[in-house]
């Protein structure tokens, strides 16, 4: 009866040696989990504030979150617009922000350039294929006998001639309606009325905007539609 005894205190010592391990475990997992919820909050909370903001919405930052310390990493186009950011990512239960923002004072203008190659290159991509179609049908015209030949030539030359005058004409104004429906979808440009013009694929932009971001932002999307080959941007900031 006493070595039963004796076992049984044994065992309940034991037991209650391990609770404590695992209560701390199990706390310490809790913990855990509480402080990926808080991390996901604050770098949602972050991203909002940062795509109210008129000046850093275009941006692109990137917000992440690990223990309550915030890095930010990016482009933006000036100092005031990454002390702007680090101000924005101080929300409740940050315990640091490491703002890695780099400053680079050409980043709009670099969109519009981009955006501006790639509709060159579509431009040409175009005459190309239209260059090879005529060849093609060129050829084949060579290929006939005498004056046969000869007028199916002349009717290719006014066919191309008649396209190519379409093309221009219809380019013009399909390029002010592209843009200015462009310009509409974006929300810097809510309230804003801008005049569009195009003459021979040459886009002019008219009209009064509420900030420096909002006038690059609308020759980037100018510049960015298809069969614009250049951006006159005569936009006045207001209050400027």
């Amino acid at each position: 009866m006493r070595l039963f005894n004796t076992v049984s205190a044994a065992l309940a010592t034991a037991v209650l040696a391990l609770a404590p391990v695992q209560w701390a475990s199990a706390g310490q997992a809790a913990s855990s989990a509480a402080s990926k919820v808080d991390d996901s909050a604050i770098e949602t909370r972050i991203n909002d504030s940062l795509k109210k903001s008129a000046t850093l919405a275009p941006r692109g930052i990137d917000v992440d979150v690990k223990g309550g310390v915030v890095t930010l990493t990016g482009k933006v186009r000036s100092a005031a617009e990454k002390t702007e950011a680090g101000r924005l990512a101080n929300v409740t239960g940050v315990t640091r922000v490491s703002n890695e923002i780099e400053i680079d004072p050409k980043i709009d203008q670099s969109k519009v350039d981009t955006a501006a190659e790639k509709t060159k290159s579509g431009l040409s991509k175009a005459v190309d294929a239209t260059a090879k179609a005529a060849d093609k049908t060129k050829e084949g015209v060579q290929k006939g006998v005498g004056k046969t030949e000869q007028g199916v030539g002349k009717a290719a030359d006014k066919t191309s001639q008649a396209v190519g005058k379409a093309g221009d004409k219809l380019g013009d104004g399909a390029v002010t309606t592209n843009v200015k429906t462009g310009l509409s979808h974006e929300q810097l440009l809510r309230d804003t009325t801008i005049d569009v013009d195009t003459t021979n694929h040459v886009v002019t932009l008219r009209g009064t905007v509420p900030s420096i971001a909002a006038k690059e932002r609308a020759a980037a999307i100018a510049a960015g539609t298809e069969g614009v080959s250049r951006v006159v941007n005569e936009l006045v900031v207001k209050g400027s």
